[in-house]
């Protein structure tokens, strides 16, 4: 007796693979842990906290009339949203090696997984923390929230390009991932997450608004509290331009590299 089986579309089995495999992503990064899903949430509350305590005494507790909690909060969670799909793209097609058997799964649906599933918890977590603050009296501003929500999206465009193409390369030299790891602690200090853009000299501005995560956190910063942090030098094009040209990049090194990760 025949079986018939009933053929799916192309982006029907698109989904169903991405769905499974953000189900793996959620359960090997929150299920080992007893807090769980809190990690998203405790992680860049206890960098703020941390940071706070060492540099509010010096600063003072307020900044530009900014509560300095969401100054800070702003900063690393854009920082978080540019380096998550770098470092989780580093070893994407490693840690799914075994799934690549299957003729539905393909080596760009691993990237595509951890991605989404980066910028789905960054935002979740930006949400809760702008929730927590308007109820607790903080003038948040619903003014523009459309534009507070699109500085991220420039910028984790940005890391998915580059966590493609240091995924793939990782692959080819090992020692990589550890070169990156150093080479991402300077942007805390290079991209305005512990101080403001005003407090730089005018004559060096212009050369940390070359960092694209700077025009974002900024922007952020301003989108939230309009009235008291007015920033007129950043905007969100050039993030997006950089942002387009980095995922234009990494599409041509996938596609040049297709097949050796599928053959690995």
């Amino acid at each position: 007796m025949l079986i018939k089986v009933q053929k799916q579309s192309p982006w029907r089995e698109f989904s169903n693979v991405i769905r499974a495999l953000l189900v793996r992503e959620l359960k090997t990064r929150f299920g080992k842990y007893n807090l769980g899903f809190l990690w998203l949430l405790l992680e860049p509350l206890t960098s703020v906290l941390i940071i706070g305590l060492l540099l509010a005494p010096i600063r003072g507790k307020e900044n530009d009339d900014m509560p300095y909690a969401f100054f800070l909060l702003c900063g690393f969670m854009l920082l978080k949203t540019l380096t998550g799909p770098m470092m989780s793209g580093l070893n994407a097609i490693t840690a799914n090696q075994g799934l690549l058997i299957f003729r539905q799964v393909e080596p760009i649906d691993a990237f595509i997984a951890r991605f989404l599933f980066d910028i789905t918890t960054s935002l979740f977590s930006f949400v809760t923390f702008c929730l927590v603050g308007a109820w607790i009296g903080i003038p948040i501003s619903g003014g523009h929230i459309f534009e507070a929500f699109y500085c991220f999206i420039p910028i984790w465009l940005t890391g998915s390009g580059l966590g493609i193409m240091l995924g793939i390369q990782a692959l080819k030299f090992k020692e990589l991932e550890k070169i990156v790891g150093f080479a991402m602690r300077p942007l805390l200090f290079l991209s305005c997450i512990l101080f403001p853009l005003s407090s730089i000299p005018l004559a060096y501005q212009h050369y940390f608004l070359y960092n694209p995560l700077v025009h974002c956190v900024e922007y952020l910063r301003q989108s939230l509290f309009p009235d008291t942090y007015p920033v007129p030098q950043v905007n969100l094009i050039y993030p997006s331009l950089v942002a387009l040209i980095s995922a234009s990049l990494a599409i041509m090194t996938y596609r040049n590299n297709r097949h050796y990760l599928k053959q690995r």
